[in-house]
């Protein structure tokens, strides 16, 4: 029996294992099927070291990767982005928005369980031509995905998504001025800014939203001032809305704007931590832990001179799967070169702000989803 080390994303919460889970000896742990409900459970195996038998993962790998199964996600996620654009523009004619905004967020939930390195890998680039609506969908994918570590309900999960879609919908069009403005805001701005979570909640009442929890979160996603420890006191604190809010702060700053840089991704989540409260905010704790420091779709830098993108999570947080994408010497390569990082010359050595790299990627093809 060949025995394959399992990786971080190939063991999924709450789904059932589609393969028999051994120790290094080979000795059975867990039985195909079974499902794992804890993400406790999950880290203490991957801490001790869990195999599969190759000739298992195969079957598996060829039933699921049939050509007929292989399905563009890349698709799923453009037209969703787009859906979110026309609903958050168009609400104030659109009698059935709230409906609309529900179904939305099961499509985005659903679409993240399919594939959810890809969904990662669109969220870290967004769409360059309309950052208020692609910044509320990546608040929204991030968000819910930290609610699942945390193990909060379904329930939970879709009303973070709701309220992320539509947390800025007092001011979508104030964003995008803001994201290319170079000048200092103006008054009228700042109070716009001051006032949008609370005119957004009167916005949505207008559209017949009812859904309290969805109104409480939109009106408070704005805990704290640019991502701080949240209060001692939190008993008037809604945790839906602070995990809105961090994943917002997350987000924005490894955002580029015309007045600086996005950050790096580690240099972000970094940053976050320490301003957050560390350890002792579960809720950026939880961001990080599931972002990674080298997410997918986030650029780095290699050992040996390659500037790399990262496709998919590793067996360990520094190892990531990577293609490289341009040489030491500034050569763009024809295609890109899937590199492992585990190996000391293609070793990750520093994460590359998003905006340093000016290239069009061509995601179906990294993710194996196109051969052109």
């Amino acid at each position: 029996m060949q025995l394959l080390r399992l990786c971080a994303h190939q063991i999924q919460l709450n789904k059932p294992l589609p393969w028999n889970v051994r120790n290094e000896p080979g000795h059975l742990l867990l039985g195909k099927g079974f499902v794992l409900t804890n993400q406790a459970q999950i880290d203490s195996l991957l801490a001790r070291g869990v195999y599969v038998d190759k000739d298992e993962f195969d079957a598996v790998q060829r039933t699921s990767y049939a050509p007929e199964k292989r399905k563009d996600p890349f698709s799923l996620w453009n037209n969703i982005l787009k859906r979110t654009g026309t609903l958050l523009r168009q609400f104030q004619d659109n009698p059935q928005f709230a409906k609309d905004i529900t179904d939305l967020s099961g499509q985005v939930h659903a679409a993240m369980q399919a594939d959810q390195e890809v969904g990662t890998f669109e969220m870290m680039h967004g769409d360059a031509t309309g950052y208020s609506v692609s910044h509320s969908l990546q608040t929204a994918f991030v968000a819910s995905l930290a609610a699942e570590r945390l193990g909060w309900s379904e329930s939970e999960k879709l009303t973070l998504i709701r309220a992320s879609l539509t947390m800025n919908i007092a001011m979508l069009d104030l964003q995008n001025t803001l994201a290319a403005q170079t000048t200092p805001l103006t008054p009228a701005q700042r109070a716009d800014i001051d006032n949008h979570a609370k005119r957004g909640r009167a916005m949505l009442e207008s559209a017949q939203v009812t859904c309290q929890d969805w109104l409480r979160t939109v009106e408070h996603h704005h805990v704290t001032v640019d991502g701080r420890d949240i209060p001692q006191d939190r008993t008037d604190i809604s945790p839906l809305a602070c995990m809105v809010h961090y994943a917002d702060v997350y987000l924005a700053r490894i955002s580029p704007r015309a007045t600086r840089a996005g950050q790096a991704v580690n240099v972000a989540a970094r940053d976050l931590f320490m301003k957050a409260g560390g350890a002792n905010n579960p809720y950026a704790a939880a961001i990080i832990k599931e972002m990674g420091i080298y997410p997918p779709g986030s650029f780095v830098k290699l050992a040996n001179g390659d500037t790399a993108v990262v496709v998919r999570k590793g067996e360990t947080a520094v190892t990531p799967q990577v293609h490289s994408l341009i040489s030491a010497d500034g050569w763009v390569f024809p295609d890109s070169k899937l590199r492992d990082t585990a190996k000391a010359e293609f070793k990750v050595t520093a994460a590359v702000p998003r905006g340093n790299v000016m290239l069009t990627l061509n995601r179906a093809k990294l993710f194996g989803y196109a051969t052109a």
